[in-house]
């Protein structure tokens, strides 16, 4: 006869693993709080206790940012090149006329060297053409002299011919008298000729004169021109300040107004805040601020509120009314806190967890023993970054738990130990 054989069931895997959680969970619980008959238990040291005091609070907005230029200048090439070498890298602390970099262009060096062999050669030409006239002066000039000569001859003749026939003693023919008049008569129109040949050749040479200094004029323009385009080749600051960007690299093709470098001055700063889009609205123009390079602190005032929002922030520029520190430059980053308002003789609390201004709220206040909190609600008031108005549901004196209360929140009561 067969004997049957009975099997235990054993206990599923998943379960097994489900209990030993629910096991460790209750063991951690309990390690970290434990229920009394007063209620749910807190260790004192894992909260943070806060008591609300009466008088004057300031409501301030805090945020983060940099110190930025007021004013920035981009230096840019004055001539196509190509980039020789590059002196400077962003941060560089420059000078008004230091270098930056240096251009090459094998093009414009022959082009100014053609010009100023043309301006050589036209120099010269000035100088020959300025001799040429001073000898056809010479040329005029002598032929007046000749003219006036002969004029003068022909006068002594006329007049001594005419004193002769006057006499009627047949010495002069009355022939030669009317031939002696002729001359006088055909050396004086000469003479005039002459003189006005003499003028018109002063105002063309003049012209001429001109034109031909105009031309070397122009050969000197176009030299200084090319030769300021050389110059330009060596790209320097141009004011004193802080690099913030260099754009070019060694072997790079530049066009003519390329950005080379932006440069920042150092003593003309201001101060960009991010303020949270739900606490800027208590921000406004003028209104004082602390600007904390985290070494020293610079007084200054809200200058500008940007309009838009940015990732749940708002920038906030500020000017900055005192000295600036030695530490102060372009994108150092700074902490800011501007004073909204302040509110005289009113109750405040340091901030409680998730407590948000001008809005209802509930905390856990401690009995006077300290070793039992109620929760209770409140109504707050303005609230700063660190402090907050108590509106009503608290007295001068009370002391509450401003800590995350998330882990008992349901509970109407604590205990402390």
């Amino acid at each position: 006869m067969d004997v049957q054989k009975t099997r235990t069931k054993s206990i599923p895997k998943r379960k097994l693993l489900f209990a030993l959680i629910a096991v460790a969970v209750v063991a951690a619980g309990a390690y970290a709080t434990t229920i009394s008959p007063s209620g749910y238990e807190v260790r004192r040291s894992s909260i943070i206790v806060s008591q609300v005091n009466q008088g004057d609070m300031n409501v301030e907005v805090r945020g983060n940012g940099v110190l930025a230029p007021k004013n920035i200048r981009w230096i840019s090439t004055n001539v196509d090149g190509r980039v020789e070498s590059v002196l400077v890298k962003s941060g560089a602390v420059v000078k008004k006329g230091d270098l930056i970099a240096e251009l090459i262009n094998p093009e414009l060096v022959q082009k100014t060297d053609e010009i100023r062999w043309e301006l050589e050669a036209a120099l010269a030409e000035n100088k020959a053409l300025a001799i040429r006239h001073d000898n056809n002066l010479l040329d005029a000039q002598a032929r007046i002299l000749k003219v006036k000569h002969s004029y003068e001859k022909a006068k002594l003749q006329y007049d001594a011919e005419s004193t002769l026939l006057k006499r009627n003693n047949g010495s002069v023919s009355l022939i030669d008298y009317k031939r002696s008049k002729l001359d006088l008569e055909q050396y004086k129109e000469q003479l005039q000729i002459e003189k006005e040949r003499l003028e018109k050749l002063k105002v063309t040479q003049e012209a001429e004169f001109q034109a031909n200094t105009a031309m070397v004029n122009k050969l000197k323009k176009s030299l200084s021109r090319s030769e300021m385009m050389i110059q330009s080749l060596k790209v320097v600051s141009n004011q004193s300040g802080v690099i913030q960007a260099v754009n070019i690299e060694a072997g790079q093709r530049v066009p003519l107004g390329l950005n080379v470098a932006k440069l920042a001055r150092q003593d003309q700063l201001l101060a960009e805040l991010k303020i949270p889009e739900r606490q800027v609205r208590t921000v406004e123009i003028g209104q004082d601020v602390i600007i904390d390079t985290h070494n020293n602190q610079i007084h200054g005032s809200v200058i500008r509120i940007d309009p838009a929002v940015n990732n749940g922030t708002v920038q906030v520029d500020v000017s900055l009314n005192s000295p600036l520190p030695s530490e102060a430059r372009p994108d150092l980053s700074i902490e800011g806190t501007i004073l909204v308002s302040k509110l005289q003789h009113v109750l405040y609390v340091n901030r409680p967890a998730f407590a948000q201004s001008n809005s209802p709220g509930t905390v856990y206040r401690l009995a006077a023993d300290g070793r039992e909190a109620d929760k209770i609600r409140v109504i707050f008031g303005q609230g700063s970054a660190d402090k907050i108005e108590v509106k009503s549901g608290l007295r001068n004196g009370d002391r509450i738990v401003t800590s995350n209360p998330s882990a008992w929140e349901h509970l109407n009561r604590i205990s402390i130990q």
